[in-house]
C-alpha cells in the first residue's frame, strides 16, 4: 500500500529529454539532468533537492510546506492534479481512465504515465482568474516504476485536502433557454470532456419549463449523488439553491413558509456559466469562462457561500444568490421580460429606458444593527465595519466566519435543533454571554466576537405594517436603523454581482462567505449623476461609496416597505412558490417591482436576511489584480502550501 510519507525519485524521459521527478510529499517536482560540463567527468549533474531528502518519509512531509527546490524545477501541487492514467502507449496514456483497473498482481507492461492537471493563466494580460487544462506524459522503461508512480500519486490524491472531496457521481441540469440558448452546446463540447477525464459519471437532464429543476429536487431521490451541477444563467442557479434548500427543510419537517430556521443542504453546488451576464459565478472566479468552472469542479475545492432568504409579512418568498433590486434594476428585469425575443439585448434596450426615466420612488428600510464593544468603532454597519476589503482567494475575513460559524454551532448546540425555538428570547441577566465567554477564551477582537453571538432561531419575517414605528423592541444588542426618502435604485448585494461589462459589480466590497450583505441605496437626483453612477459601477477604478448620493450599508438583515402601499397589497404568486412568476401586467409608474436573482417578485413588502455559508459550492475565490514588485535580485523559487496561494498577477500595474 502507498504511503504520503514516502518519496519517489526516479529518472523518466520527457519529450525525448532525461528529466529527474521527485514526489515529495504533496508535490510532484521535475527538472532536467544537465549535460555534463567539456572539462569534467562524464557523469551526468544531477538536480538538488531538498536538504531532508534524505531524512525519514514523516520529517520529509513535515517540512514539505518549507522545502525549496532548484531555480529550473517545475513544481506541481497534488490539489491541482485532475487524473493519472498509464498506458502501453503516449496515445493510451491520454485516454479517459478505465472504470475497472486491471488486478494488481498482473504484470504490468504499461511504459508511459500522464498526469492531467489544471493551471491558472497568471500571467495572462487579459484574464488571469482562467483557468486551462494541461497534461505532462513522463516515459520509463520499466513498468514497474511507472505502475508504482501511478499508485502512490492516486494513493495521494485520495489523501489530499481536495482529493477527498472529488466527484463522482454528478447530477446535472441543462438550461437550453437561457442567456444566447446555447446551454446544451456548451456543455458537449466544452464540459463532458472534461467531465469524461476525470471519471465523473454525469447524469444530466435538459430542462423544459419554469421550476422543472425546483420540482425535480424537491422530489426526486438524490442519495446516489456527490454534487449538484446547472448549467444556465443566475436565474438556473437560484432555482438550483432553492430547490436544494426547501429539500433539506421538507426532510426535517419544517414549514416551508414560516419555517423555524434555515437548514443547511447536504449537496454541493457546481455552476457552469450558460447566461446573459453569469454574475455568480463570476463573483466566485472572478471570470466567466466555462472551462474555469468546470475544471473548479474537476478539482473538488469547496467554499461555502452566503445565501439570503426573502419574505413578506405572510410567509417565506424565496431564497437569493446574487442581488434583490429595487427601482432602476427592478424596472429593467420587469420591462426586459417583454422583449424576451431580443435575447441579451433586451437588457441593454430596457436598461436605456428606465435609465432615461429617471424614475424615483419612496421608501422605508429598517436595518438591523448589532452594537459592538465601546472600543470597537462605530459606523453605519454593524460588526462588518472594519476597512473595507475585497474578497478574493483564502480570503482571511470568509475563513474566519467559517470558523466562527463552526464554533457557533458547537456552543449553541440548539441552533441545528429544530426543536429548539422555546429558547428564543431569554431575560435580561447581569451574567457574562457565552459569545463573550468564548471570546475571552478564544482570544478573539471584537467583530469577531460579534460574529459569534447567537441569532434568533426562529425566522423574524417582516412586522406587519401596523407594527411599523411602534414595536422595534429587540433583544440586547440589536436594534434598527431606519431610513426613509425618495430612491432611485435600493439594492441588497449578496456578493460582487461583477460581471464582464462591471469587474467590479454593483458591490465591490462585499464577500462571498461573510455572512452580511450590502445594501446600497441610490438617491434620486438627477440623470448626469445616475451617469455618474452607472460609470463608477463599469470600470475597475471606481467606487460608488465615494458618491454624495450614495450610501452603503452592511448588515444582516433590512426591512422594505413602500410608504403609499395598500397594506394588504401582496403578490399571490410569491405567497404560494419559492419561485415567483414574472407580472405580465406591464409596469407600474407608482411602485416598481423587485429584481430578484434576474426573476421578477412583486411584494411591496419585503425583508432580506443573510445566512452565512448556507450552501458550498465549488470554488477558489477570484485572485487579485495587484502586480507584485520586482526584486533587483532573483531568489530560488519557493514553494507555496497550495498553488492558490498566489493570489496576485501581472493583468495591471
Amino acid at each position: 500500500s502507498a504511503s504520503a510519507a514516502d518519496v519517489l525519485l526516479n529518472n523518466f524521459q520527457l519529450k525525448k529529454k532525461s528529466y529527474r521527478v521527485l514526489l515529495h510529499g504533496q508535490r510532484v517536482v521535475w527538472e532536467r539532468m544537465q549535460r555534463p560540463p567539456k572539462s569534467g567527468n562524464n557523469e551526468t549533474q544531477k538536480a538538488p533537492l531538498p536538504e531532508d531528502a534524505a531524512s525519514s518519509g514523516e520529517q520529509q512531509l513535515g517540512n514539505a510546506a518549507g522545502a525549496s527546490y532548484g531555480e529550473r524545477s517545475h513544481i506541481l501541487h497534488m490539489d491541482d492534479i485532475i487524473s493519472v492514467r498509464r498506458g502501453d502507449t503516449k496515445q493510451a496514456s491520454l485516454q479517459p481512465p478505465e472504470l475497472e483497473e486491471p488486478p494488481g498482481d498482473a504484470k504490468p507492461t504499461e511504459q508511459f504515465l500522464t498526469i492531467n492537471y489544471a493551471e491558472r493563466l497568471s500571467k495572462s494580460k487579459i484574464d488571469c482568474n482562467r483557468w486551462q487544462l494541461r497534461r505532462i506524459t513522463f516515459y520509463n522503461a520499466d513498468a514497474y516504476i511507472v505502475r508504482q508512480w501511478e499508485l502512490q500519486l492516486r494513493a495521494r490524491l485520495a489523501v489530499s485536502p481536495a482529493g477527498g472531496q472529488r466527484v463522482r457521481q454528478l447530477l446535472v441540469f441543462i438550461n437550453p433557454y437561457g442567456g444566447r440558448k446555447a446551454g446544451a452546446q456548451t456543455y458537449e463540447r466544452q464540459v463532458r470532456p472534461l467531465f469524461q477525464l476525470a471519471g465523473i459519471d454525469a447524469t444530466c437532464i435538459t430542462t423544459q419549463r419554469a421550476n422543472q429543476i425546483r420540482d425535480i429536487l424537491l422530489s426526486h431521490d438524490l442519495s446516489c449523488y456527490d454534487a449538484v451541477c446547472c448549467v444556465g444563467g443566475d436565474g438556473t442557479v437560484a432555482e438550483v439553491i432553492n430547490g436544494l434548500v426547501f429539500r433539506r427543510m421538507r426532510e426535517l419537517g419544517l414549514d416551508e413558509q414560516r419555517p423555524a430556521y434555515i437548514p443547511r443542504p447536504t449537496l454541493p453546488v457546481a455552476v457552469i456559466p450558460a447566461g446573459s451576464t453569469d454574475t455568480i459565478v463570476y463573483s466566485m472566479h472572478g471570470t466567466a469562462d466555462v472551462r474555469t468552472a468546470a475544471i473548479h469542479v474537476l478539482l473538488g475545492q469547496r467554499r461555502g457561500l452566503d445565501v439570503c432568504s426573502v419574505s413578506n409579512s405572510r410567509t417565506l418568498l424565496r431564497f437569493c444568490a446574487s442581488v434583490l433590486s429595487y427601482g432602476y434594476l427592478g424596472d429593467v428585469a420587469a420591462e426586459s421580460e417583454q422583449y424576451r425575443w431580443m435575447g441579451t439585448k433586451r437588457y441593454e434596450y430596457s436598461g436605456v429606458k428606465a435609465f432615461l426615466s429617471n424614475r424615483g420612488y419612496d421608501a422605508e428600510l429598517q436595518l438591523l444593527d448589532e452594537q459592538l464593544e465601546t472600543e470597537t468603532p462605530q459606523s453605519p454597519v454593524s460588526v462588518c465595519s472594519e476597512p473595507p476589503s475585497v474578497c478574493y482567494a483564502n480570503c482571511q475575513r470568509c475563513s474566519i466566519a467559517s470558523s466562527l460559524q463552526e464554533q457557533r454551532s458547537s456552543l449553541f448546540p440548539a441552533d441545528e435543533d429544530q426543536t429548539q425555538p422555546q429558547l428564543e428570547e431569554q431575560p435580561q441577566q447581569q451574567q457574562p454571554t457565552p459569545a463573550a465567554a468564548a471570546g475571552h477564551e478564544l482570544q478573539l477582537s471584537a467583530s469577531e466576537t460579534a460574529l459569534l453571538r447567537p441569532r434568533p432561531n426562529v425566522l423574524n419575517l417582516q412586522p406587519t405594517p401596523a407594527a411599523y414605528g411602534s414595536d422595534l423592541s429587540l433583544r440586547s444588542g440589536e436594534q434598527w436603523k431606519i431610513i426613509r426618502g425618495n430612491f432611485f435604485m435600493i439594492c441588497g448585494a449578496n456578493i460582487t454581482c461583477a460581471c464582464s461589462r462591471s469587474p467590479n459589480g454593483i458591490s465591490r466590497y462585499s464577500h462571498l462567505g461573510d455572512g452580511c450583505l450590502d445594501l446600497i441605496l441610490v438617491r434620486k437626483t438627477s440623470l448626469l449623476n445616475n451617469l455618474r453612477f452607472l460609470l463608477n459601477t463599469a470600470g475597475r477604478g471606481g467606487d460608488i461609496r465615494s458618491l454624495p448620493f450614495v450610501e452603503v450599508y452592511r448588515t444582516r438583515k433590512f426591512n422594505f416597505r413602500t410608504l403609499t402601499a395598500p397594506q394588504e397589497n401582496y403578490s399571490i404568486a410569491g405567497s404560494r412558490q419559492p419561485i415567483a412568476q414574472s407580472n405580465s401586467d406591464g409596469i407600474n409608474s407608482e411602485y416598481s417591482s423587485w429584481n430578484c436573482d434576474g426573476e421578477v417578485v412583486t411584494d411591496l413588502d419585503v425583508t432580506m436576511s443573510s445566512h452565512c455559508q448556507l450552501i458550498d459550492v465549488f470554488m477558489r475565490g477570484p485572485h487579485s489584480y495587484s502586480k507584485p514588485q520586482k526584486s533587483a535580485v532573483s531568489s530560488p523559487p519557493t514553494t507555496p502550501a497550495s498553488s492558490s496561494d498566489n493570489v496576485y498577477c501581472c493583468c495591471k500595474d
